[in-house]
């Protein structure tokens, strides 16, 4: 694909092979802690997994589903409302235009919808439109890869910090226990024809949780790496994820990793075109303690003073992007947020 993009304003990501993470390659482990603590946001090649993960494949089908979602009545969507029927944003539909907007005055420019892991693996009944059920073995085939994957980013990035068990990333992302995770798929709406206003559909931040695989053969992404005064694009490259690590993972280890800010935006010179992506975002436990984790002696227990549990970090952020309260620092995971 070629982009209208001068070459310094495309970033530099690292590539991490999945093929040669999963089978322990010191040369992968090496890479992955370097883009976690230079980068915060790395590539992830899944190009040789197509037995193991099927990958590729499973990303064409979610795709398919989505736009089949996207493609009901505004009604139908409308009755699974994200803001209705669930707490912590975890189930349903955002409308266009509920956020606020990349550019200030102006709300967001997509629409999304969320589903929610608890939802897809447990036996619970959770509300959804029907076209989820004939679909629901494709989403537990994507949601449980997914999760295996994230077991092997983990597991390395907690043995290059030479984590004990008990601070081990592993220790709040089991995967047989309930967590806020969400499969979100998101629709960007075209400009108006003719209209090559630069936009901004989405408001700059940094995610909350741990880790989001995004998925987007498409343009679109850009980063704001800490330092750098431009927004850089990223890429869309086949057999390909986007992972970045969320601000999680850079509390609990005192900022040396990195949380990336990012946003997605039209490129230069051309309005936005119609542009659909999804990702699996992936938090802490509920009760996940939201402190420093290197060079503690015990775990401090969430709920005390000073000590934020992931399930208020989620609502406090949640607040913000809906508007309904102002605090850069939580939108952005930084103190001074100059976006």
């Amino acid at each position: 694909m070629k982009l209208d993009v001068a070459p310094s304003l495309f970033a530099p990501l690292k590539t991490i092979r999945l093929h040669d993470l999963c089978r322990g390659s010191p040369e992968e482990k090496e890479k992955l802690y370097a883009a976690a603590t230079e980068d915060g946001i790395f590539y992830l090649d899944f190009s040789e997994d197509q037995n193991e993960f099927d990958l590729a494949n499973l990303t064409e089908d979610i795709y398919s589903l989505s736009r089949s979602l996207f493609n009901l009545d505004l009604e139908e969507k409308l009755r699974y409302d994200v803001d209705k029927i669930g707490e912590l944003k975890l189930n349903g539909y955002k409308p266009i235009r509920r956020n606020i907007g990349g550019i200030k005055g102006e709300r967001d420019g997509f629409e999304s919808y969320a589903i929610p892991r608890n939802g897809i693996l447990a036996s619970n009944p959770f509300p959804h439109p029907p076209v989820l059920d004939t679909n629901m073995p494709l989403l537990r085939h994507f949601t449980i890869t997914c999760l295996e994957i994230a077991q092997y980013i983990f597991g390395s990035l907690s043995d290059s910090l030479d984590l004990p068990d008990l601070h081990s990333f592993d220790t709040f992302h089991r995967p047989d226990a309930p967590a806020p995770d969400i499969l979100r798929l998101l629709k960007y709406a075209p400009s108006s024809e003719g209209d090559s206003e630069f936009r901004v559909p989405q408001t700059p931040h940094t995610d909350l949780g741990s880790l989001t695989m995004l998925f987007a053969d498409s343009p679109g992404l850009q980063i704001k790496p800490d330092g750098c005064d431009d927004w850089l694009y990223i890429m869309p490259k086949q057999n390909h994820a986007v992972v970045n690590l969320g601000d999680a993972m850079s509390l609990w280890t005192g900022g040396l990793f990195r949380s990336v800010l990012h946003r997605v935006a039209s490129l230069p010179g051309k309005g936005m075109n119609e542009r659909y992506s999804f990702a699996f975002l992936m938090r802490p436990e509920n009760q996940a303690p939201m402190v420093p984790l290197l060079g503690s002696s015990g775990l401090p227990v969430a709920g005390e003073e000073g000590v934020l549990t992931s399930e208020n970090w989620i609502k406090a952020k949640f607040g913000i992007l809906r508007g309904e309260t102002a605090n850069d620092r939580i939108l952005t995971g930084r103190r001074d947020a100059n976006i």
